[in-house]
């Protein structure tokens, strides 16, 4: 069959079925034409095409109807696959290229990604250019393979040309063979490099300085390059729209249009870069400090105006017609020329390329498709790579992890333990059998076969065991800490480990989150509080900024819990000083003692029955026991308990902390008193609770 015959569906005004991939997109359908001359990708190549159609008449070609029924069929047969074009993959000093596009272009992005790297590494030397977690980059032959396995914004493929997808075990790049510059692939290497040290960023300024960086080119020489060519995408952008008020700018996150709609990212990342540009490189240099400045306050957790304000001491209109200027009066832009003492330039043709499989295709495609979240055609790819090859110990180990997000855990923890048995040595496969373990605990599905100590320790041994054979594995320390959380044991080891994975990964609020957890379950509430407050303010996850937010309201010192009522002082001191106060002591630094003076509880209703009166507290008598006078509406009653510690005191204002002196007290304190009636004499007092003067 030749090509025209798969035109006659168009020359009539008919449209062909779309053709679907295996991971269930649709793909354009000009590729039945391209498959029918080839044969490549996967699909019925042109000589089965044609037996397949042998039993259908030549003398019906010129009908409408047979030619109706030639395009359903061929569109039928024709699925590409993307998995079966022959996938190459090449091992660079930081990570793994693999792709379906040909050599060059594969050798080609590997040796751009690795002269940035060590480009970047010399201009940011405290930069950490080793993540703990693996980065494998993805190298699509065109767009058209590549929108199967881009991330879904409102229900379609997101518009982008590549795209950063950090992981836990693994960070993936995705980008496509066709582009026209490499500035896409150093825009998202840039994120990669940072992610683990900037955390605090706001998305305008994670993007501005992806982009001003992602314009690094090499001069022709093996150690010089430039930064700070102006992208004329942006220019032609910044000259045909209005700029975004400085405001609006600031306030994007992750969640906006701007920062996902096609039809309004292009302004975003525009006036990101020029923002960036002029603040580093542009005014003579006279902003750049102040930049820094207001990087610094910002991640500091600082409101935005109130930074703005404080770095670059004007208003944002100033600013704003200083960057109009700055982009619609020039013509040449500033730029930045560097020489380096040593060679950066790669000869990537030095690299050994290996062929991979089509269950190993298969897999990487269907384990990017898990890191994204489109499970149900991760499913589809993953379930390909164990038929193809059942000894394939990473995607038996993908294919556990998306079972646990499916909820399936009797299944992922079958699959995981098998991964594990089979390669012992593999910090991944001990770490994910830990995790679905946890997993398995935390969502009440435990199997009851065995006791939680058991259990307890069977998790722990796994994550240690990740740790001690990838000791930059920030994920295995998470894990044993949550494991440790779960327990309620060996929280000493989780600060201390804990510690160690926030300075691997300093820019990980979610570490420092489990880190103010165990804090207080250790009973180090200061501790605690004080990195929890730090995270609400700086945190870039709104998640995580809410969670910190949750947990200092449930441990707010609203209340006090008395750790001791004092003697009463003679008549001459308790005329001057009628009760004795010890405020608590400050929250200690992070790093300084580990002791709490006080815990304080949320305030909630007494859990006692009994009757109540509210009044003043005139007398503290700590004789026999204790005996609290108060002064109410009905009168003056006395309230006595043989044992008061057994008494619950609560207070719900400043003026009374965790000390009450014992003797007469005037004025009289608020009061509200629940206590249990006796036959004659005194009631019982219960509870105590201090309250707001009024």
């Amino acid at each position: 069959m030749k090509c025209e015959d798969f035109r006659c569906c168009r020359t009539r005004g008919l449209k062909p079925s779309p053709l679907l991939g295996k991971g269930g997109v649709a793909a354009p359908s000009k590729r039945c034409c391209e498959a029918t001359e080839s044969g490549a990708d996967g699909v019925v190549g042109s000589k089965k095409i044609a037996q397949a159609f042998s039993k259908i008449k030549c003398r019906f070609a010129a009908s409408l109807r047979c030619a109706i029924l030639l395009c359903l069929l061929i569109c039928v047969l024709i699925q590409p696959s993307y998995a079966a074009d022959k996938w190459l993959s090449v091992r660079f000093k930081d990570f793994l290229v693999i792709g379906n596009a040909n050599e060059p272009d594969i050798r080609r992005v590997g040796r751009y990604l690795e002269e940035f790297r060590s480009a970047f590494a010399m201009m940011f030397p405290k930069v950490e250019q080793t993540s703990s977690v693996p980065t494998t980059i993805v190298v699509f032959k065109n767009d058209e393979s590549f929108v199967p396995y881009k991330p879904v914004y409102d229900g379609k493929p997101a518009n982008a040309v590549a795209y950063f997808q950090p992981g836990e075990d693994v960070n993936y790049i995705a980008v496509s063979q066709a582009l026209s510059s490499p500035s896409v692939i150093f825009h998202e290497y840039v994120h990669f490099l940072t992610r683990e040290g900037s955390g605090a960023l706001p998305i305008w300024a994670r993007e501005g300085l992806a982009e001003c960086y992602g314009t690094f080119e090499m001069n022709g020489r093996q150690n010089e390059f430039t930064l700070g060519r102006a992208p004329e995408t942006h220019i032609a952008t910044l000259t045909e729209k209005p700029f975004l008020p400085l405001k609006t700018l600031f306030a994007v996150d992750s969640g906006s249009p701007y920062y996902n709609e096609a039809a309004k990212q292009g302004i975003f990342y525009a006036e990101s870069w020029a923002l960036t540009h002029y603040l580093i490189l542009g005014a003579e240099g006279k902003r750049r400090s102040q930049f820094v400045q207001f990087l610094t306050l910002l991640g500091r957790g600082d409101p935005v105006e109130d930074s703005f304000a404080e770095a670059f001491q004007t208003d944002y209109g100033t600013l704003e017609d200083e960057l109009r200027d700055y982009v619609r009066k020039r013509s040449t832009w500033p730029m930045l020329k560097v020489a380096a003492r040593e060679t950066i330039q790669v000869d990537a043709r030095s690299l050994k390329t290996t062929t991979l499989s089509e269950a190993e295709s298969e897999y990487y495609l269907g384990d990017l498709l898990l890191h994204i979240n489109r499970l149900g055609d991760s499913e589809t790819h993953l379930q390909n790579a164990i038929s193809k090859d059942p000894n394939l110990i990473p995607a038996q180990a993908s294919f556990g992890i998306l079972r646990v997000r499916q909820r399936n855990y009797d299944e992922a923890v079958t699959l995981l333990k098998k991964a594990v048995e089979s390669d012992a040595k593999n910090h991944i496969t001990n770490f994910y059998y830990a995790y679905v373990l946890e997993r398995f605990e935390n969502e009440g599905a435990t199997a009851p076969a065995t006791d939680f100590s058991t259990r307890y320790e069977l998790m722990r041994t796994y994550a240690k065991k990740s740790i001690e054979l990838a000791p930059r594995f920030v994920e295995a320390y998470a894990l044993l800490g949550r494991v440790n959380l779960l327990a309620g044991e060996n929280l000493d080891e989780s600060e201390t480990l804990l510690k160690k994975a926030v300075s691997i990964a300093p820019g990980r609020h979610d570490l420092h989150l489990l880190l103010a957890q165990t804090y207080l379950r250790a009973d180090k509430t200061a501790d605690g509080r004080a990195l929890l407050s730090n995270l609400a303010r700086i945190a870039s996850d709104p998640e995580i900024r809410r969670r910190a937010t949750a947990l200092l309201n449930q441990t707010e010192p609203r209340q006090a819990i008395f750790t001791e009522i004092l003697p009463e002082k003679p008549a001459e001191s308790v005329k001057e000083q009628p009760t004795e106060i010890r405020q608590p002591s400050p929250p200690p630094p992070l790093s300084g003692s580990r002791e709490t003076v006080l815990e304080p509880v949320t305030p909630v209703e007494p859990a006692v029955q009994g009757e109540k009166v509210t009044g003043l507290l005139i007398l503290l008598e700590c004789t026999n026991g204790l005996t609290l006078r108060v002064r109410s509406d009905k009168g003056t009653a006395d309230f006595h308990s043989s044992e008061p510690s057994k008494i619950q005191f609560l207070s719900y204002t400043a003026d009374v902390s965790d000390n009450i002196a014992c003797g007469p007290r005037n004025p009289g304190t608020p009061v509200s008193i629940t206590y249990r009636p006796a036959a004659s004499g005194p009631g019982e007092p219960l509870v105590v609770e201090f309250l707001e003067k009024k």
